[in-house]
């Protein structure tokens, strides 16, 4: 028998397809095994227009917020498109006086190191509320924000850094959507009992989750183990009439995996 904490334990994984794999990884290398149901598609927003337009205008910002890897990947894309790649390079950020970029965790900030520049802000806390609170704490006020978000992102940010007097644009840079595949996937695993464990790492992870049981998802998770990357996840799966059973402490996939292992490492000494 394997001494590894999640050795038996079948465990669902929700995030979008290209996303996975890491996770995926994590798990297995703490025993696990996994069925993998992408819930959300990333795919382009009604238009790349109010994007293009700001990245055109790049120098014209004292910040930029970027708030997930998907984030940076699409600010990439549009910047390779419209022939300003370079931008990201370390050398032209120092030959130039430009924005200061606003990473909101550690993965966000790895993908920005990947393209060749290093974030100059990120919160202690990997949450839309810390980066208001460090934003307004450096006087915020006048200040031009370029903040592309997800087509359903909460307003919080722009609103709040808005009222504390900064003059803020937040054009769609993606868009997430509703995994086709997953939903027939998702009950064929519940009817047959396969799963231990539902891991939710957006909430957009579980509203699609729900939309997908419909009225049998609570009574299909009742037995089991419901685990959130962070407290936003969790308050939608409440609302929405999930119990939460784990929650990551560390707003990370690897938060997440840790809570896993601390929760059955618990459970095996009762």
């Amino acid at each position: 028998m394997s001494s590894k904490p999640l050795a038996g334990r079948r465990i669902l994984v929700t995030r979008a397809a290209h996303q996975s794999k890491v996770f995926t990884r994590l798990l297995h290398e703490q025993g696990a095994s996994t069925e993998a149901a992408a819930l959300i598609e990333i795919v382009a927003p009604p238009s790349w227009q109010p994007l293009d337009q700001a990245l055109a205008q790049l120098h014209q910002y004292q910040y930029i917020i970027l708030t997930s890897v998907n984030a940076v990947d699409m600010l990439h894309q549009r910047l390779q498109h419209l022939g300003q790649e370079g931008f990201f390079s370390a050398e032209q950020s120092s030959a130039v006086a430009g924005p200061i970029w606003v990473c909101v965790g550690p993965k966000t900030a790895l993908a920005l190191q990947k393209l060749g520049r290093q974030p100059d802000l990120q919160p202690e806390e990997y949450r839309a509320e810390a980066i208001i609170d460090l934003l307004v704490q450096r006087g915020i006020s006048g200040q031009r924000v370029l903040y592309p978000r997800a087509q359903l992102a909460r307003p919080l940010i722009p609103q709040q850094l808005r009222a504390a007097g900064a003059i803020v644009d937040d054009p769609v840079a993606y868009n997430t959507i509703p995994g086709r595949a997953a939903a027939e996937q998702i009950r064929q695993l519940m009817r047959t009992g396969a799963l231990d464990v539902v891991t939710f790492t957006s909430s957009s992870t579980v509203e699609n989750f729900v939309a997908a049981l419909g009225d049998d998802a609570v009574q299909l998770t009742r037995d089991l183990v419901v685990a959130s990357i962070g407290p936003l996840t969790s308050a939608t799966a409440r609302r929405l009439g999930l119990t939460v059973t784990v929650e990551a402490q560390d707003y990370t996939l690897e938060g997440l995996l840790a809570a896993l292992v601390t929760y059955y490492q618990l459970l095996g000494k009762h």
